[in-house]
């Protein structure tokens, strides 16, 4: 078993079939299962091969007394776990969703911290005419705090050679949209295996769609209230009150655009 309590800041590790094993006094989460079944509407390839269970949703985890300060915030904190392989071609993903708008108008946003493993998030956003008008594609490795900005929706790949685990602090009223997704059957890009790197194929039912710009992840502590170097758990579980823009957008002090760069 894998020990993630340095990178997650809790009593958690990871078995070898890719469960969580949840310690110390954290209450056990039964996590959610997206089959493979439930993916081939989103595939490059809908008769594709690959894992059975391609990845679990721990939802809503937390020590009871943290979640007695953060809850009442708005706020809920997740794990989820991608398997290592291929489906087909493709690099084994998330299933992708947009976020809806908040109250105030504006859309949810969303962070995620890798505990373990190689992520690439996928960001697209849908311009006034719905068309696709900004691609991102934002490599993370353990540590990395990745936002998924207002207006932008995400899918995540595990780039890597073993099992990616995920966190994200996010609001916890929202349901997620994934009918574009479903309709398009998948994100405007599949990320396939190429010759030395992961190669980035176009999804054609969404017309033309802009070429993914590589970028970085930034989280400046000034402004996201997360601090380099420490997992993000402790930071909201301590302190949800400074985490409220992600539940109220217009509380947020700097520019979305400049969390990428």
């Amino acid at each position: 078993m894998k020990d993630l309590r340095p990178t997650s800041g809790l009593p958690l590790q990871l078995r070898d079939d890719a469960a969580l094993v949840f310690g110390e006094g954290l209450p056990a989460v039964e996590p959610a299962v997206r089959t493979l079944a439930a993916m081939r509407e989103v595939l490059a390839d809908p008769a594709a091969s690959g894992p059975e269970h391609l990845y679990y949703m721990y939802r809503d985890v937390g020590r009871a007394a943290d979640r007695a300060r953060y809850a009442p915030a708005g706020l809920r904190y997740d794990i989820t776990v991608l398997v290592t392989g291929q489906i087909g071609a493709e690099w084994n993903k998330t299933y992708g969703h947009y976020h809806p708008l908040a109250p105030s108008g504006e859309y949810y946003p969303e962070v995620y911290e890798v505990i373990s493993g190689r992520a690439i998030y996928l960001l697209q956003h849908r311009g006034a005419d719905g068309r696709i008008d900004d691609v991102l594609a934002i490599p993370a490795v353990p540590g990395d705090k990745v936002f998924m900005l207002p207006g932008y929706g995400h899918s995540t790949i595990n780039a890597g050679t073993e099992p990616l685990v995920m966190a994200n602090w996010v609001a916890g009223t929202f349901s997620s949209e994934y009918g574009d997704y479903r309709e398009r059957r998948g994100a405007s890009y599949y990320a396939e295996t190429g010759a030395d790197a992961v190669r980035w194929t176009p999804n054609p039912r969404y017309g033309r769609v802009p070429e993914a710009r590589i970028v970085a992840p930034r989280c400046p502590e000034d402004q996201t209230a997360l601090r380099a170097g420490r997992p993000m758990y402790g930071d909201g579980a301590e302190h949800p009150e400074r985490l409220a823009y992600l539940v109220d957008p217009r509380r947020f002090s700097g520019d979305w655009k400049g969390l990428v760069g």
